[in-house]
Order: structure tokens, then C-alpha cells, then sequence
């Protein structure tokens, strides 16, 4: 089965934001060799957040598993709007049901309009109840409310302290189509670390949703797939013509007899044909004697 390969990564640029900068210069006794120091907050651009955010006892990046970061799932598509900004279980219910498994990577793509949707206790709580391993947020998701600045600590603990790890600013989401996919999403294992930027890539099976697509048949193929004409069925008769003068008449009987016994008559000798034909000796004798008679008379 092909799949796409959707990139979901924000690109890292230096001097785009303050917490990322590459410098670049060439090494001493190497010329026309680049290299770069980089400096960089731990959370910059699409990045994965540790277990040990919050918790000293949590796991970090080095000692999370690296199946942890791969796998399939599937990706909530939702629609929120002013009155009902909150992504909560209901919702999730709504879009997985019964098609999410254990041990699944979730991606959360919602869409606003203008309107930061709100990911919620209850979505964390529900989605850890079911089983997710890793669950990723796409850009411009926020963790609770914005008034509550705690909100963001008490919603991830309830992720991070069951070790499931999440991704964050995610990009691109919206060619994702509603199929099951596989993710990856692996960060460099840096020991003591509670955050890291990945590469998170799709591998999507289905259709990009945000490309129109056509559905045109050459020519060729339309008419290979034309029905052909029903066979005809021995067993069927034509109907006898209503009109009697246009239906072709049936050949007589006897007259086919007589020309098949004539022809089939064997033809005469013909050594018989011609002893008939010459008279006898004897009769000319008696022709003879009666013309030798009939004077005398």
C-alpha cells in the first residue's frame, strides 16, 4: 500500500525566535569546513515533553523507550468555535469511539476560526484511560485555560506522570487524512532532559482532504467497462410474423422426394441400352421371307 509521507515539523530557523540561534563559522585549521553552535531552549519549534516536567521521579528523555515514539493512531479532526471552544472527552468520544487501541499515538488537529481551541483535563484524563501512548498537539492548541496559568501543569500531569510523553506545535496537520497511520516522532535521547525537538512524520495511507480530486476514466477504460449485450439463449424461439405474406413459405415435401429419388435412380448400362436398340437376326429373317411371299400372293 503507498503512503504519503507528511512532514508535520515546524523548520528551525536562526534569528527567528529567540530561542533558537546557529552560529556558523569554519573550524581552526580546517578552511572552507562549516560548522554551527547552537543554542536553543529545550522546548523550541515542534518538540516532545518528558515525564520529568513536572516530577523529579519521572522518567527523561533518555529513558523512555524508543517504541514509545513510534507506532500507529489515528488523528481527531475537530471544528471548534467561540461557544464551544474546549476539546474535552465527549467530543474524543465522538471522533474515535471504538476505533482508538491501546498503546496508540493520538494526534489532535483542531481548527478555530480565529478561536484557540482549549485542551482539557477531561481529554487528558479520557485519553490516558484509553490507552494512548504518546498523545501530540498541533500548533496553536492551548493547555487549559489561559487565565489559569496552572492549568497547563495540572492537565500534562495527568499525561507525563503515567509516562505518556506529548508533542507539541505540531504543523501541517490538516493533510492528515481520518485514517489509521504511522507516526514517528523520535527525540535525541539527552540524559536528565525534560524536553527535546523531534521530527514528527506521518505515514498516511489515505487521500490529502485539502487537495480537490477528480475522479476521470480515459476513454479506453470506460469502454472496457461498458456491460456487453446479453448472449442470446438457444432456448428462446422468435415469434412467428404477425403478417403471413412477408414470411418466407416452406419448400414442398414431395417435390424434394421426387427430385431426390430421380436423382437418386442409378443411371442404365450401357451395354443394355444399346443391345435394345439393335434388332436381331431373327427378325430380320422374317421380314425377308414375307417380302418373298407377298408377290406369290
Amino acid at each position: 500500500m503507498s503512503r504519503r509521507v507528511v512532514d508535520c515539523t515546524r523548520v528551525l530557523r536562526h534569528g527567528a525566535a529567540d530561542s533558537f540561534t546557529a552560529h556558523e563559522f569554519e573550524r581552526s585549521g580546517q578552511p572552507q569546513t562549516l560548522t554551527h553552535r547552537i543554542e536553543m531552549d529545550a522546548d523550541v519549534g515542534t518538540h516532545v515533553l518528558a515525564p520529568r516536567r513536572f516530577v523529579r521521579w519521572g522518567s527523561d528523555l533518555a529513558g523512555l523507550s524508543p517504541e514509545t515514539f513510534f507506532g500507529e493512531g489515528l488523528v481527531a479532526h475537530l471544528e471548534v468555535s467561540a461557544d464551544a471552544p474546549d476539546i474535552d472527552s465527549n467530543r474524543l468520544e465522538d471522533i474515535f469511539g471504538r476505533d482508538l487501541h491501546t498503546r496508540d499515538i493520538v494526534v489532535i488537529a483542531a481548527r478555530g476560526n480565529g478561536v484557540a481551541p482549549c485542551f482539557t483535563a477531561q481529554a487528558a484524563q479520557w485519553l490516558f484511560v484509553r490507552g494512548a501512548k504518546l498523545v501530540a498537539l498541533a500548533d496553536g492548541i492551548s493547555i487549559g485555560r489561559e487565565s489559569e496559568p496552572d492549568d497547563e501543569r495540572v492537565i500534562l500531569s495527568t499525561l507525563l506522570e503515567n509516562d505518556v510523553p506529548v508533542v507539541r506545535g505540531l504543523v501541517n496537520t490538516e493533510t492528515l487524512s481520518a485514517e489509521r497511520m504511522a507516526f514517528m516522532a523520535l527525540p535525541a535521547p539527552a540524559a536528565d532532559v525534560t524536553a527535546w525537538p523531534v521530527r514528527f512524520v506521518a505515514l498516511d495511507p489515505g487521500l490529502d482532504p485539502t487537495q480537490e480530486t477528480v475522479a476521470t476514466e480515459p476513454e479506453g477504460a470506460q469502454e472496457d467497462d461498458a456491460e456487453p449485450p446479453p448472449a442470446a439463449d438457444p432456448t428462446d424461439q422468435p415469434d412467428e410474423p404477425a403478417d403471413s405474406e412477408s414470411a418466407p413459405e416452406p419448400p414442398e415435401p414431395e417435390a424434394s422426394t421426387e427430385q431426390e429419388s430421380e436423382d437418386s435412380s442409378p443411371e442404365p448400362d450401357s451395354e443394355d441400352e444399346s443391345a435394345a436398340d439393335e434388332p436381331s437376326s431373327e427378325d430380320d429373317r422374317d421380314d425377308e421371307d414375307l417380302s418373298k411371299r407377298s408377290p406369290e400372293a
